[in-house]
């Protein structure tokens, strides 16, 4: 059975318990009143009847006694009066009661044998009556006699139907009310409070942590249910823990997998560089030489060109696989921050004029003042070009290479430190693949020969050198690479005059950089 039948339950039934035993016991009183009420009553008329009789008799006026005996027989609920002799005559009888002349007389009978007033109730003309006898002695000279009155108790029943038809009818509008009133407060304050803890609980049963119950309804319910939501939070703590548990549990497994290949790499690379270092120069030397022959066929030349330029890849694969490989050192050193970068996008300048892609390099005027960053320029140099030539690859179409240095700034711990961003217009990075691209040999250009080690070394690099590197999407669509280094001035951070012009640098078709004094102001915070 539901509680909230049992709550009910618990309130109706000893509502109709007690209203059916009130009506029990308020019959039986109101019975027994109206019986000593209608017993009074009848003994009053009989003390009258007396009265009147003897004083009638006393004149020895038997027609004043017959009107008398009529008068009390048209009184409200008495049907009729008889009087009679010891010996059984009967002085006078009135009309109600003429055919019970017989039983009437019986009575009186036994009135004089017992020699006092008899009281009882029995069936006259069909009717349930009350009947008592009162003895006379009008004088001495007067022989005695006994007068029967004979009163209805009928209406007493009729009475007492309708009293208890009421109380019925009271007694099921109350406990309706009262079924009514149970049934509203046992729904708000039990019901509907257990049935959401009920569904919450089988929510949680099912793996749905998230399930939360309102605090409502009776007491006890609503602590439950403040008890419950307590758990399932709980419960999700716990499960979030273990997942950040496990997440770096697989984390752990997939770096330690990670460090025993680059391991494996790093051997390889080594033997490999040793083994196939010489016979790879010589094969690209030999390669653009005879390239450069007089006489050497236009489709050769192509031929040569290309063994040259895969020579060239296998080489910087092999280079890359030994510097990710290669411990960790301390990083000694610094560097023109906007140098660097003019020489990479001059270097990149006809590969980027083959692809149809444009170069801008923008940078605040006085940037050599404070862009010198905790960097040697070797490595500056290889951070800057493989991000370019990472975003020059992602753009097969054409498109546009804009590297951007941006004001100096405050670093962690409030060093200085200075940011450049490299954007494209390629189709930028995915969502899911922003976690994932600085690790080892994680590559989205597998199909094109893409090894996934140059923004991991971009990543190492940067990280040695106390900074870090951030990707996002560029305002073209495409992926922007933020990178901070920390520099090698002291101080608070220097400001630039608000409106001070900045220098873009533009490829042009031969590959050099020219400066464009009329540029506009870019900063970004």
């Amino acid at each position: 059975m539901r509680l909230a039948h049992q709550f009910f339950l618990s309130l109706v039934l000893p509502i109709a318990i007690a209203i059916l035993l009130y009506g029990v016991f308020a019959s039986a009183h109101r019975k027994q009143i109206l019986r000593d009420e209608a017993t009074a009553e009848l003994h009053n008329y009989a003390t009258l009847l007396q009265a009147f009789v003897e004083s009638a008799l006393q004149r020895r006026d038997i027609a004043l006694v017959r009107r008398r005996a009529e008068h009390f027989a048209s009184a409200e609920r008495i049907l009729g009066v008889a009087a009679f002799t010891r010996e059984g005559e009967t002085v006078f009888i009135t009309e109600g009661v003429k055919r019970e002349a017989s039983r009437l007389g019986e009575l009186a009978h036994r009135a004089f044998l017992e020699g006092g007033d008899i009281e009882e109730t029995s069936t006259v003309v069909e009717q349930s009556v009350l009947i008592r006898t009162v003895s006379i002695q009008p004088s001495p000279a007067n022989p005695p006699l006994v007068a029967v009155l004979v009163r209805d108790r009928d209406y007493i029943e009729v009475l007492e139907s309708a009293l208890n038809r009421g109380l019925a009818v009271t007694g099921v509008l109350l406990l309706l009310i009262s079924a009514i009133v149970a049934g509203l407060v046992g729904r708000f304050t039990v019901a509907l409070p257990a049935r959401a803890i009920l569904s919450g609980a089988e929510r949680v049963a099912s793996g749905h942590l998230d399930a939360a119950v309102p605090e409502k309804g009776a007491e006890e319910l609503s602590r439950l249910a403040h008890a419950f939501n307590t758990m399932t939070w709980s419960l999700r703590e716990a499960r979030a823990r273990a997942q950040r548990e496990e997440a770096a549990r697989v984390n752990v497994e997939r770096r330690l997998q990670q460090a025993q290949a680059l391991a494996a790499a790093g051997q390889v690379a080594t033997a490999l560089g040793h083994e196939i270092g010489s016979p790879l120069n010589v094969i690209q030397g030999r390669a653009r030489r005879a390239a450069d022959l007089p006489g050497c066929p236009e489709h050769l030349r192509a031929e040569l060109e290309t063994i040259a330029r895969q020579s060239e890849r296998i080489t910087r694969v092999v280079s890359r696989l030994v510097s990710l490989a290669r411990p960790t050192r301390q990083q000694h050193g610094e560097s023109d921050l906007r140098r660097v970068i003019e020489d990479v996008v001059a270097f990149l300048g006809p590969e980027c004029k083959k692809r149809h892609i444009e170069t801008s390099v923008i940078c605040p005027r006085d940037s050599g003042e404070w862009a010198r960053v905790a960097l040697d320029s070797d490595r500056l140099f290889q951070v800057v070009f493989n991000l370019c030539l990472n975003a020059i690859e992602a753009q097969e179409g054409g498109g546009e290479l804009v590297v951007r240095v941006l004001p100096e700034r405050d670093g962690p711990a409030g060093a200085r430190a200075v940011c450049f961003d490299v954007e494209d217009a390629g189709p930028g990075v995915r969502t899911e693949d922003a976690g994932q691209i600085f690790e080892p040999f994680f590559t989205t250009k597998a199909n094109r020969g893409g090894s996934g080690l140059g923004l991991a070394i971009v990543h190492g690099i940067v990280q040695e050198a106390g900074g870090s590197v951030e990707v996002a999407s560029s305002s073209t669509g495409g992926a922007r690479f933020r990178v901070t280094l920390p520099t090698t001035l002291s101080g608070p951070p220097v400001s630039s005059a608000p409106g001070t012009a900045e220098a873009s640098s533009a490829a042009s078709s031969d590959g050099s950089v020219e400066a464009s004094p009329d540029a506009t102001t870019e900063a970004s915070a």
